[in-house]
């Protein structure tokens, strides 16, 4: 049972605590209601769902220790139930609970398990409803993903809710939107489990009453359903579960038709269908993508099918910058040009200055250690002297699970190359633009370092090599630290996911050593405010969500990273978002203080 609080009914105690954390961010309402004693004993819901991973991933980095409660209905996809116990793994969660209806209840209730295609309430109140109020009984109050944009009542949820006289409700992400989550699961690397409905001839079951095209089931390929398809298999319901890998906004396969073939228009064209999501399929190893480079069982998605079809948040098709690395061996922005031969690289260093000429290669072929932080090491020790304007590193490693893997360069300072990226990918043949060395001294030892970071799967290092290139003179001169302002007033508008823009364009040359931010905004309540810096063509890094100030004034200076290492030139541009309704504010100017050499 709950313990015994002093601290006044439920009701009184919720609207204190919304007034005190009405301009709080989501990780602070978080932190309150894991470490704070007035609130009692909580634990986190979840579903293990495509969204629930980014509560699962808050509650790991603030208390890992909180009883997470999981509701096994003993009806989910195969997949779903692998996912939960791979998270919980990998987020080191200490208490995850695992909650089932009563046997004889279960028995009784719905014997043949078929109670949820007649009386779905009744059945989620045997597997699902009992079982979680069973186990919420012990705890003060509960956290929740309760989200005002899913509608349905919630438009007006706050952060913490009453749930009768009996216990409080925790809704740390009231306040996000479908882009602040994707964001979130994006930025931290959290892999995305998606479910919904099964339509047969797009995933050339053979379960379809219309004709099927073998050679997509051999290759994994999943059409969006046509409206023939949709109308088929409407007689015969059924859903699926898949976990998404990644994806490819540019892959293109032709559609088929309701015979099976495949489709082109009045003009005799193919018709073609583009941007697919790869995946991992629960079922099928031994007919399904059998052809897939990635292995059997392994497929590529429409995107359309997850956006429409499966509940994934996916909030539109996804995009990149496409902006050519210029030392790489990879035609990054599509445009048939290549590093050195594409125009974009022009006045990048590596471009303009000598090549490393030999004796920037290893082959270690050492055993990758599992589960140990000491890792495989490998040295390459560079003779040649020089100030660095460009290092590329390919590594070739044999590894089957490549989400394991953590890479590290060293050379007076350590870089990050990956950190546990790829999911259950094999392998990593890879080239990574560094610039974190730029202006540095190439003499001396570089090392890399590959980490296993959990158990189970085993790999080997089998090669390396650097390509540095040196500058040619003074690799830009001294280092100088210019001001570049825009003081144009710009209205923000009211509740717009677009907002408003401001552009500085840089035309100064000289490579980004440091980067500071200034903005000037007035708006009623700054609490609805997003801001983002980007470069036109390049990255976009968040700047300022939701801040808690006192008053109307942002005035803020940030500094921003994620530039450092790139060229100069370009322009630069402030958005300023305000999510909300019912306030309003101008962004009055902004500046940059950009140092360069």
């Amino acid at each position: 049972m709950p313990r015994d609080l002093h601290a006044g009914p439920v009701a009184t105690r919720v609207a204190t605590l919304n007034a005190r954390y009405r301009h709080h961010s989501a990780t602070a309402v978080l932190e309150h209601a894991l470490k704070d004693h007035d609130l009692g004993r909580v634990a986190l819901v979840s579903s293990f769902g495509a969204e629930s991973v980014v509560l699962l991933h808050l509650v790991s980095i603030i208390a890992p220790e909180t009883p997470v409660l999981f509701v096994d209905t003993r009806m989910l996809f195969a997949e779903t139930l692998d996912y939960q116990r791979e998270v919980a793994e990998k987020l080191n969660l200490c208490d995850l609970r695992t909650l089932r209806a009563n046997p004889a209840r279960v028995a009784f209730e719905d014997p043949d398990g078929t109670l949820h295609q007649f009386n779905t309430d009744a059945c989620c109140n045997v597997r699902k409803v009992e079982p979680l109020e069973r186990a919420l009984s012990e705890f003060d109050g509960w956290i929740t993903g309760r989200k005002r944009f899913q509608g349905h009542g919630r438009e007006a949820v706050e952060f913490f809710e009453t749930e009768g006289d009996l216990r409080i409700k925790v809704n740390p992400l009231a306040h996000w939107d479908r882009e602040d989550i994707a964001e979130y699961m994006v930025n931290n690397r959290l892999p995305v489990v998606v479910s919904g409905d099964f339509f047969y001839q797009a995933w050339q079951h053979g379960g379809s009453h219309l004709t099927t095209y073998a050679e997509y089931s051999r290759r994994g390929i999943v059409l969006y359903p046509s409206a023939e398809d949709i109308a088929d298999s409407e007689m015969r319901p059924a859903g699926h579960g898949i976990l998404l890998l990644g994806f490819d906004q540019d892959m293109t396969v032709q559609r088929i038709d309701a015979a099976g073939q495949l489709m082109v228009d009045a003009a005799g064209a193919p018709v073609m269908e583009t941007g697919f999501f790869a995946f991992k399929n629960s079922w099928g190893t031994g007919r399904f993508g059998t052809t897939n480079p990635m292995g059997a069982g392994f497929g590529w998605i429409s995107m359309r099918y997850i956006e429409e079809y499966m509940t994934a948040y996916v909030s539109g098709r996804p995009t990149l910058p496409r902006v050519e690395s210029c030392n790489n061996r990879t035609d990054d922005d599509r445009d048939g040009e290549v590093d050195c031969d594409d125009s974009d690289c022009m006045s990048d260093r590596a471009c303009m200055d000598e090549p490393t000429p030999m004796g920037t290669s290893a082959m270690p072929m050492a055993a990758i250690p599992d589960n140990n932080t000491t890792g495989a090491s490998s040295t390459i020790t560079v003779a040649e002297a020089g100030m660095v304007s460009s290092v590329a590193v390919t590594v070739d490693i044999t590894h089957t699970y490549r989400g394991d893997l953590r890479l590290e360069l060293t050379h007076g300072t350590t870089v990050t190359l990956v950190d546990r990226v790829g999911a259950g990918a094999d392998n990593l043949q890879q080239t990574f633009t560094v610039a974190d060395f730029n202006g540095s001294d190439a003499t001396g030892p570089w090392v890399l370092r590959v980490v296993d970071t959990a158990g189970a799967d085993v790999g080997t290092f089998n090669s390396w090599s650097l390509d540095i290139t040196r500058c040619m003179g003074s690799c830009g001169g001294a280092e100088m630290t210019r001001y570049y302002e825009n003081t144009t007033d710009a209205s923000i508008p009211d509740d717009s996911a677009a907002g408003v823009s401001s552009d500085i364009v840089i035309g100064d040359a000289g490579t980004i050593r440091a980067m500071t931010v200034n903005v000037d905004i007035t708006h009623a309540f700054p609490y609805d405010l997003t801001v983002r810096i980007s470069r036109v063509g390049g990255r976009e890094f968040t700047l300022l969500r939701q801040p808690s100030i006192d008053g109307t004034a942002v005035v803020q200076s940030f500094t921003v990273e994620g530039f450092v290492g790139e060229m100069a030139p370009g322009t630069y541009r402030l958005t300023v978002v305000d999510g909300a309704a019912r306030d309003v504010g101008t962004l009055h100017s902004w500046s940059m203080d950009v140092t360069s050499r």
